[in-house]
């Protein structure tokens, strides 16, 4: 049965995300993983800053995946740790370029694998479009 789907419409790792306490309780995870390929191109860094420092007030550790282009959602090492992630969370704000990096990907499948198995799937800013029709 797939897992929790969260579309979180901006604001991520602040207060006003206090929901994402309910979503760790359902993932039982260990670490949160989170992809900043929707910002590749504005400074996806602070972004693994900010849900590291959101995470750790949560008592759960998080880390950053640098899958920021095609080549890096065609890693099979890439892949293998999103398989692996019980919460995973994209950030980011261009759908399209989220869009253009994951579409028919190794990460992509391992994504949607680990969701269908009962990970958590979060998904932040302008990038949770993708995963609606017609994106």
């Amino acid at each position: 049965m797939a897992g929790p789907l969260a579309l979180v419409g901006g604001g991520e790792f602040t207060d006003g995300c206090s929901f994402d306490a309910s979503l760790l309780e359902a993932s039982g995870a260990s670490e949160v993983l989170v992809l900043p390929t929707g910002a590749a191109y504005e400074h996806p860094d602070r972004l693994v800053e900010a849900a590291v420092g959101w995470f750790d007030r949560l008592g759960v550790p998080a880390r950053g995946l640098p899958v920021l282009a095609r080549p890096d959602a065609g890693s099979s090492d890439h892949a293998t740790a999103v398989a692996e992630s019980r919460f995973t969370y994209l950030v980011g704000g261009s759908p399209m370029h989220l869009r253009s990096v994951l579409k028919d990907s190794r990460a992509w499948d391992a994504l949607v694998a680990a969701y269908r198995a009962g990970g958590v799937l979060a998904v932040s800013d302008a990038g949770a479009s993708v995963l609606c029709n017609p994106m």
